[in-house]
Parts: C-alpha cells; structure tokens; sequence
C-alpha cells in the first residue's frame, strides 16, 4: 500500500472532506516566519527586476519549493531494501495558502500540475488551494546584487552535472553568447562545485562582455525532513527557479540541457524502469511544465532541451573541441546530494552515477582508496 501523507503549506488547513486525508500522517512545511522550516533565497538579482513579478508566479515559486521539500520527507525503501511497488509510489496532498486561490483551484490548472508531477515522480499528487492572508514580502526571498545585463541571449539550467555544463560551454564558447545560468543551492558541496565550474568558465570566455551571469537559488529545508534522496520533483522545482529568472530578464523560454539517452529515460537496466530512473528532462515532462508556466504567465513560454538528439559522448566531444574537457572531472550528476562530501563527491549506485563519465572518474578513485559507497545516508 502506498504511503500517504497530507503537507499543510504555510498558514493552511485541510480542506478536503476525505477520510484518507483526515486520517493521514500530518508535516507542516512554512516558508519565512518564526517557525519556518524551508528556506529560498535568490542571490545576485537587482531590485528592480523583482517588480516584474506577477502574485502568480511567485505562488508557483513557492508551490514548486513545497513540492521539492515534500519529495523528500517520505522514503521509497530505503537503500538496503529496495521496494519497487507500493512503497516507490506514494500519495501527497499538499494544502498551499496562495495569493491567487481561484486562479490555482481551477480544475484545469490543478489537472495539469498533478499531472506533471505524477509522471515525473510516480506519485500521486493532490492539491488544496486557500487564500494566503499574511503575505511574505518579495524581499524576503532576494539577496540582491548589482549586475544587469539587456542582451542576455538565453536562460540555462545550471546543476554542475555534465550535460548542464555542456550546455553552458555550448552557449559561452561555442556560440559566443552572453547567458544566465541558474543554479540550484541545496548543500554547500553542491554550491562549490558551481562556483568553480562557473568562475573558471567564465575565465574562458572570447570577451569579458560574454561572461555569463551566474544566479545561485537556495532552496533546502531542516535537516529532519530530509529521508528520501531520489528526488524526483527537483526538475520542477529547477524549470520553475529558470523561469521566473528568466522572466526578470525579459525572456520567454529556458533551455535545460540533459543528454538523449537520458531524457527520454530510456532503461539502462530490466530493473531502472519508470520513475527508477529519472525523468527530470523527459519531452513529455519538460512539455507539462512548459503548459503549466504558459498558463502562470500568460504568454507563451518554452523549454528547450538542445542535448535531446545527442548522446553523452556527443556531449563531452562538444566540451573538449571548447577547450574545457579538464573541467569534467570537477562536474557532478550524482542525485544522492545529502552525502557528497570533498572525497566522497558520488555514490555509484543512482541512476545518474551508473550513466554517467563524470560519476565514473570520481568512483575509479573512490575504488582505488578503498571508500566505495563512504558516507551514503542509512536506510
């Protein structure tokens, strides 16, 4: 049986009449505030860009931050019993107090984002929507910064993985293009490592006008919420942070670059079937939060994946024709981000080590120093 557990978001109360709701597991999930347990915070945006904002688009920000924290409260098995029924699939309600209840309680509009989310994960997502009255003000999520730029050409996902840098060196390098690149903060080894790919990509650079501009996003939450680390939502969460960076800057589609045989989540097992393997950057997902955004904003709004027709070593043949290929090893597609350490950067047993050259070049040395798997969080 699937487990199940109700999320009060906020100020919220549970709306629904349902008897398995009443009855489930209760986590409370608060954003600012006194007894806030989930933080998110975006560096290096000027303040007035941030007037650009819509009500809706930061309830979607804070939707999407909800989501990422309830993702990771409750485990699929654990990593010494693998389950790949009932506990893989759990069911979430999520109660959200937002600006717009009417706009979010619209059967379409919540169809759409349970939908998403459901392939994406393999969950099954529920929604309550109710009026937020105490609002957090804007400033309150920005640490502002004081670089601006008019003639940014695109908005990138930045992760510090492999492909994300390949889409970066892609744009900076290869076409000679001024860029955003948005990074997900989550834990602080994370955090260096996209400091360091950045800094040293922008150091190659043609022109120091060309030198992209980097926007950190803190989002994490208190360490006892943190027991599952699959975390299968944190696509949303990254295409949602892109793109309400992007609309800052005044431009209409992200690009979230991940590699073919990736994407399109092809098996590389009989057992990685399904939401086993990620489906972070799947068409039919990246095209269910493409609709979702569209309709938050009201305009057309795209998500570009320029990685989809090329294989990984495509991907790495593009970053050492740049010039970068000695910057590979300090990049990192592991999803297991709460036990990454300086020596220990991989696990070497998620999907993404398994398919991935960067993971493979840290876990030769994890091998040879007799650490293989140090450091992965009990079961």
């Amino acid at each position: 049986m699937a487990t199940r557990r109700l999320f009060l978001c906020g100020p919220s109360r549970l709306s629904s009449r349902k008897k398995m709701w009443r009855d489930a597991k209760q986590v409370r999930l608060r954003i600012g505030g006194r007894s806030d347990n989930v933080q998110l915070r975006i560096s290096d945006i000027t303040r007035p860009l941030t007037a650009n904002l819509s009500n809706r688009e930061l309830d979607l920000l804070e939707i999407a931050t909800y989501v990422y924290c309830a993702d990771q409260t409750v485990r699929r098995g654990g990593l010494k019993q693998f389950d790949y029924g009932g506990k893989w699939h759990r069911q979430f309600r999520l109660q959200i107090a937002v600006r717009d209840p009417d706009f979010w309680s619209d059967v379409q509009i919540t169809g759409e984002l349970c939908d998403a989310l459901n392939v994406a994960s393999g969950d099954d997502f529920e929604f309550g929507f109710t009026r937020l009255k105490d609002r957090q003000p804007i400033e309150a999520y920005f640490d502002y910064g004081d670089e601006v730029s008019d003639d940014i050409a695109e908005v990138v996902l930045f992760s510090g993985g492999l492909d994300s840098f390949g889409g970066a060196v892609r744009e900076t390098l290869a076409l000679n293009r001024r860029i955003v690149l948005v990074s997900h903060r989550s834990v602080t080894t994370i955090g260096a490592r996209q400091r360091t790919l950045f800094s040293k990509l922008a150091e190659r650079a043609a022109d120091p006008g060309l030198r992209p501009i980097h926007v950190p996003v803190t989002v994490n939450k208190d360490k006892k919420l943190s027991r599952e680390p699959t975390q299968r939502t944190r696509s949303f969460l990254y295409a949602v942070m892109a793109a309400t960076i992007a609309r800052l800057f005044g431009r209409d589609r992200i690009q979230f670059c991940e590699n073919g045989v990736t994407s399109i989540n092809l098996p590389i097992s009989a057992q990685v079937v399904g939401t086993r393997a990620t489906r972070r950057a799947h068409p039919m997902v990246l095209n269910a939060y493409e609709r979702i955004i569209s309709r938050v904003v009201d305009a057309r709004f795209q998500i570009h994946n320029p990685f989809v027709w090329k294989t990984k070593s495509e991907v790495l043949r593009l970053i050492k024709e740049n010039g970068c290929d000695d910057l590979c090893a300090i990049t990192g597609s592991c999803v297991h981000t709460w036990s990454q350490t300086k020596q220990h950067s991989h696990c070497g047993i998620c999907s993404q080590c398994v398919d991935s050259p960067d993971c493979a070049i840290h876990l030769k040395h994890s091998i040879w120093s007799g650490n293989m798997l140090t450091g992965l969080p009990a079961a």
